[in-house]
């Protein structure tokens, strides 16, 4: 089906959990229960969440009692003001992001003009009610669902959703199947040891904020990507390369393993952040 001029695809990963995925744009997932559903991200604006909302009624009449945030990243938390009804769950420094960030997040989009600026800027920004710091645990329609932060990598506040017993992880932006994670707002050292954690984690497949369905060995892929980045990026700095030589060395030393990823890009955006965030040269 079409959403907002791009294709979404509803893909039933075990019975009564489901990928909603949405080509070019951002996933969400949905989690029905015995008496009600849980939602896995909101979306960029309000119409992209009442898109979402109609897509759970197809699947079921019972209420969202769940609304989890994976971070505070605008397209994916800035239809929360359409989950008022249901409890809004998200780590506490996902909240901390949207009460402190969201606002320049907001205007970063109208800035930029782009078919949705205009909607964003009616946009409630609304964080999570429900936090927590290092792990919650819900037990929601027979099912035991883990909600789990593993350290700053994406943003300062992402979550990873795990259904152990469907060995199914949800990853949010932190990492994806065969494509380059948003990072100018990441914690680039961090986020190294934050993707070797989720290895630890129960899951076969997992489904993250955007691009397909992956399997374990890309979430392994995706942490040999940003170690690489941001070993080189050291490297390059401890060497006094300027940023638009470590840019083009760490861009041709990853190549051939990566050049073929969705964002390739945009690595320069990370060689950026990983020389910003070492100390400065003497």
């Amino acid at each position: 089906m079409m959403s907002n001029g791009a294709r979404t695809e509803i893909v039933e990963l075990a019975a009564g959990v489901y990928a909603r995925l949405h080509d070019g744009l951002t996933n969400a997932g949905i989690i029905v229960g015995d008496d009600s559903v849980l939602v896995i991200d909101s979306l960029r604006v309000p119409s992209f969440a009442r898109e979402l909302r109609a897509d759970v009624r197809r699947l079921t009449d019972k209420p969202v009692q769940y609304l989890v945030d994976t971070h505070g990243h605008w397209d994916h938390a800035f239809g929360n003001e359409e989950f008022a009804d249901a409890t809004i769950v998200g780590h506490v420094n996902c909240r901390r992001e949207l009460e402190e960030l969201g606002e320049g997040w907001r205007q970063g989009v109208i800035a930029r003009n782009v078919e949705w600026s205009e909607e964003i800027k009616t946009v409630r920004i609304t964080p999570p009610d429900l936090t927590f710091d290092r792990r919650l645990e819900l037990h929601f329609g027979g099912r035991r669902i883990d909600l789990v932060y593993l350290g700053r990598a994406h943003t300062s506040g992402d979550i990873f959703i795990n259904l152990p017993d469907d060995r199914l992880l949800f990853t949010g932006d932190v990492a994806q199947d065969g494509g380059v994670p948003y990072m100018l707002d990441g914690y680039m050292a961090d986020w190294i040891e934050t993707d070797t954690r989720i290895l630890d984690l129960p899951f076969d497949r997992f489904v993250s904020g955007h691009g397909p369905i992956g399997a374990r060995p890309a979430l392994q892929d995706a942490r040999d990507f940003i170690a690489a980045l941001v070993t080189l990026s050291q490297a390059a700095h401890r060497e006094g390369k300027d940023l638009a030589t470590a840019t083009e060395s760490v861009r041709a030393a990853l190549d051939g393993r990566f050049g073929q990823w969705r964002g390739f890009a945009r690595l320069g955006d990370g060689v950026g952040r990983a020389y910003r965030q070492m100390t400065p040269r003497p």
